[in-house]
């Protein structure tokens, strides 16, 4: 009996401590349920080292994170209910220096990934339910363990809507869905001219969720996202080329074109939301940022070129659900409105669809070619 005696003398020890000086903080732990997997996302006050372990008897997951200190609301116990892989999580102060955050499973053997992001520094752990097992990562060159610190290679192309869900619906009964898989399709096999490996996240009319459209593009741990869509509007003289990233920022005509892609209404940009677009935001921002400039200003000179005049909307910040979840630089492109009758000739035409596509690959590629530059720089 001294050995249990011993182990609960040193955690009240723990419990009265006080906190000794210099650490950082446990700043949060949310958790997210989704189809496939219980997302874990531990946010720190500053960058960490952690280390992962996993125990079978009982079955558990444990983040042993240095120099950090959690204690209060945070260490409470958090009960899952329903069928996930994850039953609990709870964290505390395993020594002075060191935090440790439990994840108690609901089986042995279950796959996972951990890893983190920055600005703010975050831990990432996805358990996977039964039958589903951590995404293959591709290998890559020793000590290189992020998207900024290699070269752009793997590009995931997102035709928006399909099948049941026919996107914005335009003149002569032009639909989004049948737009943009035409110049998904172009500017996949254009990318892979250009040297790039391009995975399309629906190559046929099928529905997709859009939680499936970009755990497609983690699961091949690619480098970018780009999402393909048709905008639209009530005034049937709107027109132009807008492209965005993921923001919690954004004006009225934003929320439209946002509360349209994510299949809700304006007044559901809700809160929540908001707080969803944040956590992504930071780390890829910069990267998201410097991909959309490249692309909008490669696709309206591309297009202005072939078609004369063309409407410059600018590049855009909002809450689009669809990139909310990408590991990667992610950008939206509405590559102009089925609803303008002049517009809705054009996307309607092959002939747009190949200068759309060559356009945004062109982009692409001079951020690729930027991006090269700034690893030989090391910024």
């Amino acid at each position: 009996m001294r050995r249990p005696l011993l182990l609960v003398g040193l955690l009240l020890a723990l419990v009265a401590a006080d906190r000794p000086p210099g650490l950082g903080d446990v700043a949060d732990i949310r958790v997210f349920d989704h189809d496939t997997h219980t997302r874990v996302v531990i946010e720190l006050s500053r960058e960490v080292d952690y280390e992962v372990n996993q125990l079978a008897q009982p079955p558990r997951l444990y983040v042993d994170i240095d120099g950090v200190w959690l204690d209060g609301p945070l260490a409470a116990v958090r009960e899952r209910g329903g069928a996930t892989p994850v039953r609990r999580v709870r964290g505390g102060q395993n020594t002075l220096t060191r935090a440790r955050v439990v994840l108690e499973l609901d089986g042995p053997e279950r796959g996972y990934r951990v890893f983190h992001l920055r600005d703010p520094f975050r831990i990432v752990a996805d358990i996977y339910r039964q039958g589903a097992s951590a995404p293959p990562r591709r290998e890559k060159p020793p000590g290189v363990d992020a998207f900024d610190t290699r070269p752009v290679q793997r590009i995931v192309v997102d035709a928006g809507h399909g099948g049941k869900d026919p996107g914005a619906l335009g003149v002569d009964r032009l639909r989004e869905k049948d737009v943009v898989l035409r110049i998904s399709r172009e500017l996949a096999a254009q990318l892979r001219r250009d040297g790039f490996e391009a995975v399309l996240t629906r190559d046929r009319d099928e529905f997709l969720t859009l939680q499936q459209r970009t755990q497609r593009a983690n699961q091949l741990d690619a480098d970018l996202f780009i999402s393909v869509h048709a905008n639209a509007s009530p005034n049937r003289r709107t027109s132009g080329v807008e492209t965005y990233l993921l923001d919690t920022r954004y004006d009225r005509q934003t929320a439209r074109v946002a509360a349209r892609e994510n299949g809700t209404s304006v007044g559901e940009l809700s809160e929540l939301q908001k707080i969803l677009a944040s956590l992504r935001l930071g780390y890829n921002e910069r990267f998201a940022a410097r991909v959309a400039g490249s692309v909008h200003d490669a696709l309206v000179s591309g297009l202005r070129k072939r078609y004369g005049s063309v409407e410059d909307l600018g590049v855009k910040r909002g809450p689009f659900l669809v990139l909310f979840q990408a590991d990667m630089p992610a950008i939206l492109v509405e590559v102009g409105f089925v609803s303008n009758r002049a517009e809705g000739k054009r996307l309607a035409s092959r002939d747009f669809a190949r200068t759309a596509a060559h356009s945004i690959a062109r982009g692409v590629r001079a951020y690729r070619d930027q991006h090269a530059r700034s690893l030989v720089a090391g910024r």
